[in-house]
């Protein structure tokens, strides 16, 4: 794994009197999986939309290889919460949104993408006539098809069933260990975290700040009955209930 991708240096952010983010420094490290977790409306959605560049911290500074967020430079990627596709759009045609944005559309990639997230033969499929779970495919792939520096999915699978979220935990593991994408990921899942993070983010509650960041040394695909992965997930649950004693 290479050196730092990203740095978040001394983020605060407020809106109105509201203040969100408070001093929070992080660093994520070329192609790794770094999941960040914390209490409800804590702020995680809003870090992860400063390190898009889709919102501007009220002071610190994020940079992407040393330089601010810029889609002229960086290209990253976002699966929002809820997919937000085009109904009127095909499986094809979502997926090659972003590349037609870029003015780089490439019929090669966009068949690459579907193939790679196992959506091939329902390329002239509209998102109505899709399950859950390959409605996020469609997004997943939408967001690699631009060849992203950067993956940020913020929970992208709080709306599945639990055997879908467990198939497409698995799928991402192994999109990930293809491409190697420097990939964020937020969830308030802590067994989530655990699963897919090389390194798991714990923040405090609002205005939030990093309280840790765990190093998860367990081989992937990970046991979640092994004694040391609940072993981590208790330390996770630990840190949160002193920030929210009622979890």
């Amino acid at each position: 794994m290479g050196g730092d991708k990203i740095e978040v240096k001394h983020v605060y952010k407020s809106f109105g009197s509201l203040e969100v983010l408070r001093d929070l420094s992080l660093s994520i490290r070329e192609g790794e999986f770094l999941c960040i977790v914390g209490p409800s409306g804590c702020g995680k959605t809003t870090l992860l939309r400063i390190m898009a560049g889709l919102e501007k911290p009220t002071s610190g500074e994020v940079l992407i290889d040393r330089k601010p967020p810029d889609p002229s430079i960086h290209r990253i990627g976002f699966v929002f919460q809820f997919s937000n596709l085009f109904p009127w759009r095909t499986v094809w045609e979502n997926v090659k949104l972003g590349l037609e944005i870029r003015k780089t559309p490439s019929d090669e990639v966009i068949k690459k993408m579907i193939e790679l997230v196992g959506l091939r033969g329902f390329e002239n499929y509209y998102p109505h006539k899709l399950s859950g779970g390959m409605v996020k495919r469609v997004a997943i792939a939408r967001a690699l098809a631009v060849d992203p520096d950067i993956l940020l999915m913020d929970e992208p699978f709080s709306d599945l069933d639990a055997q879908t979220t467990w198939i497409m935990h698995k799928e991402l593991l192994e999109i990930h260990e293809k491409l190697r994408k420097t990939t964020v990921f937020v969830t308030h899942g802590v067994e989530e975290a655990l699963f897919l993070g090389d390194r798991v983010a714990v923040l405090t509650k609002r205005p939030a700040t990093v309280k840790k960041v765990i190093d998860v040394d367990l081989p992937k695909p990970r046991n979640k009955l092994s004694p040391e992965f609940i072993k981590y997930r208790e330390e996770i649950i630990e840190m949160l209930r002193e920030e929210v004693p009622e979890i």
